[in-house]
């Protein structure tokens, strides 16, 4: 695999694309440590993993959770008579937002 290094020009790229504002003073900075990054996938995709299976997650831990039982509902009418507002079957709530 052939080494590529990351360019100031694509740093700017990245910082634009991400919505970033890096000064020019830094755009050095990022890429030396982009090519850290990329340096330590190199790193790793030398390590032979053909003995290794696959794992979801790196324990042996379950969800504990309970059997989903329905139980007694309560009754839309019971609801509704309970809100301070609503109109049919539905509840009225107040406006949050200012966009139309």
């Amino acid at each position: 695999m052939s080494k590529k290094n990351i360019t100031t020009d694509e740093v700017k790229h990245i910082a634009k694309l991400s919505k970033l504002t890096i000064k020019d003073s830094e755009l050095d900075y990022y890429a030396e440590e982009m090519n850290k990054i990329i340096d330590y996938f190199d790193i790793l995709s030398k390590v032979d993993t053909s003995n290794v299976s696959e794992m979801v997650h790196v324990s042996d831990i379950t969800n504990v959770t309970r059997e989903d039982i329905p139980g007694d509902c309560i009754e839309n009418k019971d609801l509704l008579d309970n809100c301070p507002e609503s109109f049919g079957q539905f509840i009225k709530v107040p406006k949050i937002s200012d966009k139309e």
